[in-house]
């Protein structure tokens, strides 16, 4: 062949076409159509061509919304008190107990996450610090946990519960050791 024949060919195959013809001339040559203008043409099974959808574009705005959109809430894998430990026995007549706590990773406050501390059940402070005092807590056995809250004040994680006893001296209960 040609290289025009080929050429006819290629745009013929490559154009959409529901039907196309073939017919031979007298000297020879191929003559391919898509209409019949020859009665002896010959009609031609084309197969569809084949097509492809180009993927969505977006924008680089669009880009950054799905992005904190689909951006799935962080997840702690731990959350401890670190002090005071639990079973320690803490010798204070003013009654203040400093609590320290950690978590991994650590807190995300500008996500709006807090940490709840809960004094023998009853929620006492919220706080993003990484430690807090309590005042004027009371002598005794206290139970103590915390909890990594959402802006909305859902848990995330809560720390297993520590406890501690606080001492106080008293006239009754004088500190042991001291002179009477």
């Amino acid at each position: 062949m040609h290289f025009k024949q080929l050429l006819i060919l290629a745009l013929l195959f490559s154009m959409p076409v529901s039907a196309a013809y073939k017919w031979t001339m007298p000297d020879g040559s191929v003559i391919f159509s898509d209409q019949p203008p020859h009665p002896d043409a010959e009609k031609i099974t084309l197969t569809p061509t084949q097509t492809f959808s180009a993927p969505p574009i977006t924008t680089k705005a669009s880009d950054k919304k799905a992005d904190t959109e689909a951006k799935p809430a962080p997840t702690y894998s731990s959350l401890r008190i670190t002090q005071p430990a639990n079973d320690e026995s803490i010798f204070d007549n003013t009654g203040n107990i400093t609590v320290v706590f950690s978590s991994e990773p650590p807190l995300l406050s500008r996500e709006g996450h807090q940490i709840s501390v809960k004094l023998d059940g009853t929620v006492v402070a919220t706080t993003t610090a990484a430690q807090l005092l309590l005042p004027n807590v009371d002598r005794g056995s206290h139970t103590l946990r915390v909890s990594i809250v959402d802006k909305e004040g859902a848990e995330l994680i809560t720390s297993d519960e520590s406890i501690f006893h606080l001492h106080r001296t008293s006239i009754l209960h004088p500190k042991p050791g001291a002179p009477n």
